[in-house]
């Protein structure tokens, strides 16, 4: 008997993938997002100001509060939470240490070498992402073409 090929639902998207978030929700990742780097600061982690400026940063910081409500999470193990700190945390806070000299400034894009500007305000930044999203939505994520069924 030939196998259904109905289209299945859509796989929800991970909190920590806003490469295909739509624009609707990409404003309240932002945002939680902000709410999370204020609660780092919070527990004396020193964060890049400019941090939503770099999209490998943006990525990474998604990756760790998600990382972090499972660390977290009723059940888990006090050596996810030791984790999350020693390994997830720690090794971000090396990689964005350049970020902190940056001051909110940096050089132009089209003109690396003039002096560094500063970068548009939080709320300014994500309005212009949300739009730009709008714009030119993500490509939809590639799923697996249903099976031939031989007769």
């Amino acid at each position: 008997m030939p196998r259904s090929t109905g289209s299945a639902a859509a796989p929800a998207l991970s909190p920590w993938d806003l490469e295909r978030c739509p624009a609707t929700p990409l404003a309240q990742r932002y945002a939680d997002l902000q709410a999370f780097v204020t609660w780092l600061k919070a527990q004396d982690v020193l964060a890049p100001t400019c941090w939503y400026a770099h999209g490998w940063l943006v990525h990474r910081l998604a990756a760790l509060q998600a990382w972090r409500a499972r660390a977290y999470a009723p059940g888990a193990h006090p050596r996810d939470a030791a984790e999350w700190w020693a390994v997830g945390l720690a090794s971000l806070q090396r990689d964005w240490e350049p970020c902190l000299a940056h001051e909110g400034r940096h050089p132009p894009p089209d003109a690396p070498w003039d002096d560094p500007i500063p970068i548009p305000e939080f709320g300014a930044f994500v309005q212009a992402a949300a739009r730009e999203r709008a714009e030119h939505p993500p490509p939809a994520r590639r799923t697996r073409p249903p099976r031939r069924t031989l007769p």
